[in-house]
């Protein structure tokens, strides 16, 4: 008579149920967390109502961009995993965009002038799934629907040679720019669109690690193109009876400095003005971590 043996198969159906239990454990402790940041998150709004009119309902722009780069920054520094470095960014992109919409809803205008296609992944990646998104027809259209809200943000497609100078509409009590897109520079990235968000004025807008002006040159004046050699890059340009840039520095460089280097510029067309800035991308390409 043959003899059976169980019990190989039955460590691993054992083996295979303690695992399965292990994860149920884990998604009880992440939902359990997500509750607990929720409560935290309706404690800040009371808080908020408390400190500025006594309401509940705090009004503003509630991004807090350069803490949520500090925030990724440290997801970075201690992820060490066979998962994805952009498949966490993306969960935590979820978290941080619906926890942001209980304590001041928004919506996003997208930038028609870019693919729609490659634009929407790009909204729906850093601002969740859940979020309304409403196309406009170009960048002027998205800087205007933001100025006339005080939540809403604007997702404009960096484009180099512009159509308009968009982002003249920028800066002073009008529209900001917040961030940068992409943040994670990653080889194979999803949603790499090269894009700015534009949004109302924050409260707390903190010191930026890249600053943006905006300038602009009379007839047959243009930035230099050595500029980058002093750290400076143009973001976008336009050129009709005179140009008009948008151009990124260091942020530790003043207005003067910043004058200094552009020749020419803001001396008969108009003002160099300072319209926004954002935490400095954070370089994985060159990483040799095979975790990332």
């Amino acid at each position: 008579m043959p003899i059976f043996s169980f019990d190989a198969p039955t460590l691993a159906t054992d083996r295979l149920a303690e695992l399965r239990s292990h994860i149920d454990t884990i998604d009880e402790q992440m939902h359990e967390l997500l509750m607990e940041r929720s409560g935290i998150i309706d404690a800040l709004i009371k808080l908020k109502g408390t400190q500025t009119n006594g309401s509940a309902t705090p009004s503003g722009v509630a991004f807090r961009p350069l803490r949520e780069a500090d925030m990724m920054r440290r997801l970075v520094e201690r992820h060490a995993s066979s998962l994805p470095i952009t498949t966490v960014e993306h969960i935590w992109r979820e978290i941080i965009s619906t926890f942001t919409r209980l304590q001041a809803d928004y919506v996003v205008h997208l930038d028609g002038g870019a693919d729609p296609i490659v634009m929407r992944d790009a909204a729906r990646f850093y601002f969740g799934f859940t979020l309304d998104l409403v196309d406009e027809d170009d960048p002027d259209a998205v800087v205007a629907a933001v100025a006339d809200s005080t939540t809403d943000l604007g997702v404009i497609a960096l484009n180099r040679a512009a159509d308009s100078p968009w982002w003249r509409a920028l800066g002073g009590d009008g529209p900001h720019i917040l961030t940068r897109l992409p943040f994670l520079l990653v080889p194979g990235r999803p949603a790499d669109l090269p894009a700015l968000v534009v949004s109302p004025p924050v409260s707390e807008p903190g010191e930026p690690d890249i600053r943006v002006f905006s300038a602009q040159w009379a007839a047959g004046g243009r930035p230099d193109a050595a500029l980058p050699e002093a750290g400076i890059e143009i973001l976008a340009q336009h050129t009709g009876e005179g140009t008009d840039a948008l151009i990124a520095v260091p942020g530790d460089m003043d207005s003067k400095a910043v004058a200094s280097l552009l020749e020419g510029a803001s001396v008969e067309s108009g003002p160099l003005r300072e319209v926004g800035g954002y935490a400095a991308a954070l370089d994985l390409e060159e990483s040799e971590d095979d975790d990332f």
